[in-house]
């Protein structure tokens, strides 16, 4: 049984550690409405629906799938439907019945990334596309990247199980890179310590309290009092049903 990580426990504070400024959702919102209109549309790991939430109201077919309730009910909230509860790896659906499938920032979590590929592969309509929304950074200073250096320079060498939608270009190009729009962000770096402090992030809750405790010690040493740039640019990656196939296989 390969095991799931559920995003259950941050339910309460999802939205506000990931979400997207509302500028930048809007105007995803607003571009991918356009580009969805009279399609059938499927997102893994719907959790809150930060993304599903402003699409379905702006009339898109979607549904979403996810494993964690708390996260699910928060969406649902905000008006979130047509939500199925079900493992990735494994659809509940008919071979070639969606236009459209996405998934962000769930991957990278998911030991079997390419089983859910496959699977997306599978309930894809011959002309369907899979699509990824992925911020692009224009800083090299990431409080999340310098995290895991240091951790891993301390002794924890393990990594996420899957792999993250915004590698994939790396292994097969998309058929199209759309950009969205750019967000100008300067940010204190103590709110970000904050919450990598508080362990937030899901690729922190296995690491021991003694390398978590001096990785944030020299964190601070490095960053506390300082503003970071966190400005970026937002794009949406789209592959075609071949080219899923062929992500599914990546190494």
């Amino acid at each position: 049984m390969v095991e799931r990580i559920s995003f259950d426990r941050v339910a309460d504070v999802y939205d506000e550690t990931r979400g997207l400024p509302p500028r930048v959702l809007a105007k995803a919102a607003g571009f991918l409405a356009k580009e969805l209109q009279g399609k059938r549309v499927l997102e893994i790991g719907v959790g809150t629906g930060r993304i599903a939430v402003p699409l379905q109201k702006s009339g898109i077919n979607l549904v979403g799938i996810d494993i964690a309730p708390q996260m699910v009910a928060h969406g649902r909230e905000k008006g979130l439907r047509s939500v199925v509860f079900a493992d990735g790896a494994r659809l509940p659906f008919r071979d070639r019945t969606f236009d459209a499938a996405t998934s962000n920032h769930v991957l990278h979590l998911v030991a079997d990334w390419k089983n859910v590929l496959r699977e997306v592969e599978r309930i894809l309509r011959p002309d369907g596309v899979y699509f990824t929304i992925f911020e692009h950074s224009v800083s090299s200073v990431s409080p999340h990247e310098r995290y895991r250096t240091i951790v891993q320079s301390l002794g924890w060498a393990r990594t996420h199980p899957g792999l993250h939608e915004r590698d994939f270009p790396k292994f097969v190009p998309p058929a199209r890179l759309a950009h969205v729009t750019h967000h100008d962000a300067q940010v204190p770096a103590d709110r970000i310590l904050e919450s990598l402090q508080q362990r937030l992030f899901a690729f922190m809750w296995k690491i021991p309290d003694d390398i978590h405790a001096r990785t944030m010690d020299l964190l601070r040493q490095e960053l506390g009092g300082t503003t970071l740039d966190r400005s970026f640019d937002l794009e949406v990656a789209y592959w075609t049903r071949p080219l899923v196939g062929k992500l599914a296989s990546a190494p």
